[in-house]
């Protein structure tokens, strides 16, 4: 089976070079294959109390019952699977096993029901099944069979997601087929999906799709109108969507005699781009040539711009009543049809606006009428659509609306829009998640790839357990993660949430951050990992030391799965002349680290040939071979890496493994791009800036060699914020080969930043050896 991917090259030109993708493991000869067998892991089943329980564990071919002494083997023979492992009294548990699992027992605890009181809950971030589902040259999603191919596209999460009482989504997209001219004037990005994905949603178990976001209107009212009756007829409910400023209908179900109801809300309603026209000064001719525009006496009938007419708009609404500013409104956008509002308000129906004057209230009101129906049991859960997309701090903004609804009654705020996975925190002892990233997207950056689902399990409306279920999304489809892609994606989570930064609109409309202070009412999420997932908790682990000693002016390796940092505090070692190190790409291992049935270990690669055998770095099995006849042949990830942004200035370091045939000489190459999306008004500026090639001579012994090169902020170019890696080989004949590993592309930052973060090295520039002894969190 090839997975099949959507690429915008742009403006990098790359010829084909023959990739022999790898498995994860050596391949024995036939006539020992029965012998050695498939790789193995044991899962170890027990009740709350650390009992056995006589439980099954269902990796897709059945139930099977474990030991008497709960403990059961799984094969791995395709690669990681998603086990469900079940007993009767018990809720069923997800848990994802790797090939880092094998030769291991992996403990699952089994929660009680408690008799049918205890329900589960799944929450996932953003949902479409448009746009490069449908318009690649073999897309996944075909017009003529638009259903099976949404199916087939979330076919590997599925089991895991739907293992849940209720679950929703963030549905962010027209279930419509209204023709692209009938979509919103004027708006940048287009969501639409055909009506029979719903079949997706269906598969996925999705009971509530939320639609209070800002692609529900991108067909107006007509698509509006499709999607609520596609919704409908499939039987699911409409929830975040409003009309006019009338207060939302709040979604209410029954689980086991548990009253639970959700109220949606955003914040991102169109009015941001408008304002931004009051700023522009170019761009499109015909956008900022004035036109003639009036309302009655209180607007004289003479041209303005656009961003003029905006602000004569913005200064009158507030006087107005509901009825005069729908007049006003639908006057200004006869003359400015590109002016955008994206929610329910000035007379159109959209999704629910957040309110900080009514939508407390609102949440309140609901909270008061679900306690009355199921006193002490009734559970509100409110969703948030806030925030700054690809930050990975969650907004200012954001968090007073989170602080707002749970003050009001919100038992957890579930966030989303960001499209990247953001931090998590408790304020007054309920947990907040502020943005889950994708869940079914597109996007082809790197950082939109990582994902996860929260899973909550409830008795009344009182939280036993949190967890989050890591996810990859591959070639557009989701899978489970397992491994190091997993512990990555949720060290990345949990560092995010212990970050002291909020991200707020600076005045030049850009977004940066500033620092957070907590107040005794919260404190962030701490993570513990079990069966490759992360139990939410409030109290942190126990640090650890994590000591690493580093030759001069030489890097070294941090021995941790966790979160470490370095400070100076009396008794540790001095950062003066330290520098903490991350890889930012995290693919190039060539290890198989997704639970979607195929033994593809080429993760955010293009489409292989292979697989090759066995003999990896490391004692690992994966890597990538190259081969070619002449200079220039490259081979690349499908993504960018974005680059953060700190108010320390980082550097860089390309690091990988190789080995080569005689006369190949491996090549590397860092192209840096700048991109800037602030200005809602145009496209996305994204321009290639400079390309930094490295080769290195290895010798021809068989044998692995570490190479490297550093990337410095001049060799980025001016703002310069994401790169994209490419490999390749330069020989003379078809026979000459590199053989490539462990390709990372390491950030570096001062060690004095005390930040915790998943750390992989220490750099030490001083003139003498040293032992650092960091802190660590996790294992």
């Amino acid at each position: 089976m090839k997975k099949r991917y959507a690429l915008t090259l742009g403006a990098l030109a790359l010829v084909a070079v023959t990739v022999t993708a790898v498995v994860t493991r050596p391949v024995p000869h036939t006539d020992v294959a029965a012998a050695i067998g498939p790789p193995v892991a044991s899962v170890s089943v027990v009740d709350e109390a650390g009992a056995p329980v006589a439980a099954t564990v269902d990796t897709g071919g059945g139930p099977k019952p474990v030991s008497g002494q709960g403990i059961a083997q799984v094969e791995l023979r395709s690669g990681p699977v998603l086990a469900i492992v079940s007993a009767p009294g018990y809720l069923a548990e997800p848990v994802p096993l790797g090939l880092d699992d094998a030769g291991r027992t992996v403990p699952v605890r089994l929660l009680s029901d408690h008799g049918g009181k205890r329900y589960v809950v799944h929450s996932a971030g953003d949902v479409m099944f448009g746009r490069r589902y449908q318009n690649a040259p073999q897309p996944l999603i075909p017009r003529t069979d638009a259903a099976s191919g949404a199916e087939a596209v979330v076919d590997a999460v599925a089991p895991a997601f739907r293992l849940a009482d209720l679950s929703t989504v963030n549905l962010e997209t027209v279930l419509s087929s209204a023709p692209p001219e009938t979509a919103y004037p004027g708006k940048r990005f287009i969501l639409q999906s055909p009506p029979a994905t719903i079949e997706g949603l269906k598969k996925l178990g999705v009971d509530v799709p939320s639609l209070a976001n800002n692609h529900t209107r991108d067909f107006t009212d007509a698509g509006l109108a499709d999607t609520r009756k596609a919704l409908s007829a499939a039987g699911f409910p409409i929830v975040g969507l409003s009309d006019s400023d009338r207060p939302q209908p709040a979604y209410h179900t029954n689980i086991h005699g548990n009253e639970v109801t959700m109220l949606a809300y955003t914040s991102v309603d169109g009015d941001f781009v408008n304002d931004s026209y009051a700023h522009s000064h170019g761009g499109d001719a015909w956008q900022n040539k004035p036109r003639r525009w009036h309302f009655g006496s209180q607007v004289p009938d003479v041209a303005r711009t656009i961003g003029a007419a905006w602000q004569v708009f913005d200064r009158l609404e507030p006087r107005l009543s509901p009825l005069e500013s729908a007049a006003l409104w639908r006057s200004i956008t006869r003359v400015y049809p590109e002016l955008q509002d994206w929610v329910a308000r000035r007379g159109h129906s959209g999704a629910a606006r957040w309110n900080p004057k009514t939508s407390p209230a609102e949440i309140t009101a609901t909270k008061n009428a679900s306690l009355r129906l199921s006193p002490k049991k009734g559970l509100t859960i409110v969703q948030l659509h806030s925030g700054f997309q690809f930050q990975t701090a969650s907004a200012k903004s954001t968090r007073e609306m989170a602080r707002a609804a749970i003050d009001a009654g919100a038992d957890i705020v579930i966030a989303h829009h960001p499209h990247v996975l953001q931090g998590m925190e408790w304020y007054k002892g309920r947990l907040i998640a502020y943005s889950l990233g994708n869940f079914v997207f597109d996007q082809n950056f790197l950082a939109t790839f990582a994902s996860v689902f929260l899973r909550t399990v409830w008795e009344g409306r009182r939280l036993i357990e949190a967890r989050l279920v890591p996810v990859e999304i591959d070639g557009y489809r989701p899978a489970i993660a397992t491994g190091t892609a997993a512990r990555r994606t949720l060290n990345g989570m949990w560092a995010n949430s212990l970050r002291n930064v909020q991200a707020q609109r600076a005045p030049d409309q850009s977004v940066s951050t500033i620092p957070l202070v907590r107040d005794p009412d919260s404190r962030p999420a701490q993570f513990l990992f079990e069966h490759g997932t992360a139990r939410v908790v409030a109290n942190a682990p126990p640090e650890h030391p994590v000591p690493v000693t580093v030759q001069p002016h030489s890097d070294g390796a941090i021995p941790s799965g966790g979160l470490t940092r370095l400070d100076s505090q009396p008794g540790r070692s001095s950062p003066s002349n330290l520098s903490l190190g991350r890889d930012l790409f995290g693919w190039g291992r060539f290890e198989d680290n997704t639970a979607d049935g195929v033994p593809d270990a080429a993760t955010h690669w293009p489409p292989n040939t292979g697989p090759l055998i066995g003999g990896g770095a490391l004692g690992e099995a994966g890597y990538l071979q190259l081969s070619g006849n002449s200079s220039g042949k490259l081979v690349r990830p499908v993504a960018r890496i974005a680059l953060p942004r700190h108010p320390d200035q980082a550097t860089y370091t390309v690091r990988a493994k190789v080995r080569a045939s005689a006369g190949a000489t491996p090549l590397l190459r860092v192209t840096s791009y700048h991109f800037d999306d602030s200005d809602p008004t145009e496209d996305p500026d994204s321009r290639r800036l400079l390309d930094v090639d490295h080769t290195a001579s290895v010798p021809s012994d068989g044998a692995w060699h570490d190479i490297s090169f550093e990337i410095s902020p001049a060799d980025l170019g001016n703002g310069g914020n994401m790169v994209l890696l490419s490999v390749g080989v330069r020989g003379d004949s078809a026979m000459d080969t590199v053989d490539l590993d462990d390709l990372k592309f390491v950030e570096w930052r001062s060690a004095a930043t005390g930040e915790w973060a998943p750390y992989d090295y220490v750099r030490n520039r001083g003139n003498t050896p040293v032992t650092a002894t960091l802190h660590g969190l996790g294992d």
